[in-house]
């Protein structure tokens, strides 16, 4: 089996487990998350400049540099971001609506997870963490593809984050990253009906 199905069976795994979890213990593990970025921001910034030095060697410059490179302040400003997640009310089983059929049935909606998402995204490594924790949030596991330019720094951050969601003790698998950023590898991903039940492609 190759490693994108295994991850991605990984995170069709933890979707299943995630889809149960009480607010406490979704916004516990989304703590973990911020306070584990917080703690390896040397670290992340280390591989960051890998990928910035690797992308002004390609020729890439001005704006595209700017969205890539990550600096202390923007970190903190990620964390902060975490937070004010972990306030928002828990979208999990809030009632949108309820009526009443003519033959006496009542009939209402209810947010659920969606389950187990994959994500394809560009240069921007902050889209790593905003994705993941509002994923948690919901209640889903993710599959994350960022473009090639920022994988040093996106394997970073999902490191660390997997380092937050083990001290809460909640399955490490629910955050996954495709470290194989070739197209082909994303032409695979948009196949995997059986695994990934909501694919939100780059736009």
């Amino acid at each position: 089996m190759s490693d994108l199905l295994v991850k991605a069976q990984n995170v069709k795994n933890a979707s299943k487990v995630l889809m149960s979890l009480s607010e406490e213990r979704k916004n516990k593990a989304l703590e973990e998350i911020a306070k584990s970025l917080q703690k390896n921001i040397d670290y992340i910034l280390e591989q960051n400049t890998t990928d910035v030095n690797n992308a002004i060697n390609k020729g890439i410059k001005g704006a595209l540099i700017d969205r890539l490179t990550l600096n202390k302040k923007r970190i903190e400003q990620i964390i902060e971001g975490i937070y004010d997640i972990i306030k928002l009310k828990d979208p999990v089983g809030e009632v949108i609506s309820m009526w009443k059929r003519p033959n006496g049935l009542i009939v209402g909606q209810k947010r659920v997870p969606i389950g187990a998402i994959g994500i394809i995204y560009e240069a921007r490594p902050n889209v790593t963490v905003d994705a993941a924790v509002l994923c948690l949030k919901a209640g889903n596991a993710v599959l994350l593809r960022g473009g090639s330019e920022a994988i040093n720094s996106n394997k970073a951050i999902v490191k660390v984050m997997k380092y937050g969601l083990k001290n809460s003790e909640i399955i490490e698998n629910a955050i996954e990253i495709v470290e194989d950023t070739s197209r082909d590898t994303a032409v695979q991903m948009m196949k995997l009906n059986g695994y990934l039940d909501l694919l939100i492609p780059r736009g």
